[in-house]
């Protein structure tokens, strides 16, 4: 085997390790999210259950991180990366720059959910516990829906 196909066998292993992530994400997410609105209307307690979802939300963010940084740190080993010709420049000019949008995109949205988290702990109240974590955190899957649409709105 060559250098070229492990590169490329271990980026294909750490993008499918990410998509599992990201499925797991959202599951975490429309869970925690039917906990949070069913908390806050019907004024429930904000229980163990509700904190590890928060938790999970946030160290599921956390790993799709780390392996998304993963992935951009080997560009190359994506076929069809390496060259490209002056006459598709044009129409590459935004998935160019995708990586660079979505890393910051991405890195703004932990920011956000880590912030609700704390401010979420930091309250007193269950039913603001659960308006916090919800505010907070559907900013950060807007966020998150805002930079993966750019990719596919090609």
């Amino acid at each position: 085997m060559t250098l070229a196909t492990l590169l490329i066998e271990d980026h294909q292993i750490i993008k499918y390790v990410h998509t599992i992530i990201s499925g797991c994400f959202m599951i975490i997410a429309v869970w925690l999210f039917y906990r949070s609105l069913r908390g806050y209307f019907k004024n429930l307690a904000y229980t163990r259950l509700d904190k590890f979802l928060s938790y999970a939300f946030i160290v599921n963010l956390y790993l799709q991180l780390v392996f998304g940084l993963l992935l951009m740190a080997n560009p190359a080993a994506v076929p069809g990366q390496e060259v490209v010709g002056q006459d598709i420049t044009m129409k590459l000019v935004t998935k160019r720059f995708w990586p660079i949008e979505h890393i910051v995109l991405m890195l703004f949205a932990l920011f956000i959910a880590n912030l609700g988290l704390v401010l979420s702990n930091n309250s007193l109240i269950d039913k603001e516990k659960h308006r916090k974590v919800l505010v907070y955190y559907a900013i950060a899957i807007a966020i998150i829906g805002l930079s993966l649409g750019s990719t596919y709105l090609e």
